[in-house]
């Protein structure tokens, strides 16, 4: 499983208050798997707390776990879940962002397919964030031979059961729609001047 952290665009919230907040990133190498999730911060705490939601979103059992050098996940009590969870992590060498490419690809598309749409809140941005994953690991890949991640997962688990996750929570049904109603709305209100 490769991990990262992409800065998301600063938006408003409710008190009026604009602030910042970040997108982690977990992605599976073979299927193509992903699993995002909105948090506060890029702190340790933060790093762990993913971490943990990560490894029970994805259906398998994640061994290893490659992220960049980042101090979230440098951290003692990073490196502290890591063994707690028996997850064997490994860092990319300083200055080698290609190492976590597929990654850096994905948040490439997350900026073309998702950040570039107008939305005015962070509520807005998750459950359209959660849709995108939905739909990502719903989506057949040419790379995969025209299966899903969802697909390549569920064929491997079948072909070795002792691969299954028994902790997997599989997104909730239905987000994908609300995703999509929120990004029809998102289009009806006029775009910011250039």
């Amino acid at each position: 499983m490769h991990v990262d952290v992409k800065h998301l665009p600063k938006l408003r919230d409710r008190d009026g208050i604009t602030r910042k907040r970040y997108l982690y990133v977990a992605m599976d190498r073979a299927s193509r798997f992903v699993h995002l999730a909105v948090k506060d911060d890029e702190t340790a705490a933060s790093a762990v707390a993913f971490l943990t939601d990560a490894l029970g979103a994805f259906p398998f059992r994640v061994l290893p776990l490659l992220t960049d050098r980042g101090s979230c996940f440098t951290a003692d009590a990073f490196e502290a879940a890591c063994q707690r969870h028996a997850v064997q992590h490994r860092k990319t060498r300083p200055y080698t962002p290609k190492t976590n490419g597929m990654v850096e690809r994905f948040n490439g598309r997350v900026q073309r397919e998702v950040l570039d749409i107008t939305l005015c809140s962070h509520g807005d941005l998750e459950i359209v964030l959660r849709g995108f994953n939905a739909a990502c690991n719903g989506r057949r890949q040419r790379v995969l031979k025209g299966l899903s991640p969802e697909m390549v997962l569920r064929l491997r688990i079948e072909a070795d059961p002792a691969l299954a996750n028994p902790a997997y929570r599989p997104l909730k049904p239905g987000i994908l729609r609300k995703a999509l109603r929120i990004v029809a709305d998102a289009k009806e209100v006029s775009q910011p001047d250039n």
